[in-house]
């Protein structure tokens, strides 16, 4: 395994039921919380990236999510947001890419999801 990329992102990523919503005819769109975290996301690893081209292989993707509290949340519903971002900053070409994924949750003073991402290579 290479480390692609790791890196330390100030808070949490929506959960799904924030990312989307559906219009009363059942189209869904965006919420504006869901843009302005994926717009954050997204630069901040396309910068970490420094426009290397997008890698192709299979991906395990590690993710830590640090809370500062003990309230209850699925932590899978954090996921989605960021595996949508690490295309749309021309990590991987597509999340199916993600073979092994490995998410935990921690608690701390400050909210920050942390995101390491390493090819399936030897």
């Amino acid at each position: 395994m290479t480390q692609l990329i790791q890196l330390e992102l100030k808070g949490l990523p929506p959960t799904v039921n924030h990312l989307y919503r559906s219009t009363k005819g059942g189209r869904r769109y965006k919420t504006v919380m869901g843009k302005l975290y994926q717009d954050y996301v997204t630069l901040s690893l396309s910068t970490a990236w420094q426009n290397r081209s997008a890698y192709t292989g299979g991906i395990e993707l590690r993710i830590t999510f640090t809370s500062t509290n003990r309230r209850k949340w699925d932590i899978d519903n954090r996921v989605k947001a960021l595996q949508d971002c690490l295309g749309l900053a021309g990590i991987i070409r597509d999340d199916s890419q993600v073979e092994i994924l490995h998410v935990e949750r921690r608690y701390g003073e400050q909210a920050t999801t942390e995101i390491e991402i390493n090819t399936l290579e030897q």
